[in-house]
């Protein structure tokens, strides 16, 4: 494949899934840059909503008045979801990430379904690919 056709990305993924997500990217014809690690664990999710929206929004460059306009709500609701004073509702979380190139999950919290499914994944009770070959066949790759 013509490198003139490749895009680049950075990617956070669940460290057990770095194999998979390599073999998957490569049979697709691209490459890994670099791989990094993190000696961190993964941010806290109910710290994670404000965080994110406070990072993205920063890094965009815009303020926390541009971001309220364009989801019609007081600047105050952006500061207290910055905050994790409030949680953000689905509907804005949507408008978010459309703004901010990213998904609305970003800006959400688990709920109890959510938490059940990591949980069984976790265990290993979900449906998880154990390897390449398995997610290249379910992927009909």
């Amino acid at each position: 494949m013509s490198t003139q056709n490749m895009t680049q990305a950075q990617i956070s993924l669940p460290a057990d899934s770095l194999e998979l997500v390599t073999a998957l990217v490569i049979k697709l014809g691209g490459h890994v840059v670099q791989q990094y690690s993190s000696a961190q664990g993964p941010m806290p999710e109910l710290d994670r909503g404000g965080k994110m929206l406070k990072g993205l929004r920063l890094r965009a460059g815009f303020t926390q008045a541009e971001i309220a306009n364009a989801l019609g709500i007081p600047q105050s609701h952006i500061s207290e979801f910055e905050r994790d004073k409030r949680s953000i509702p689905f509907k804005h979380a949507r408008k978010l990430a459309e703004l901010l190139h990213t998904v609305p999950s970003h800006f959400m919290q688990p709920n109890e379904e959510t938490r059940e499914a990591m949980a069984e994944l976790e265990a290993g009770n979900g449906q998880r690919c154990a390897s390449a070959d398995q997610l290249f066949l379910n992927l009909g790759i």
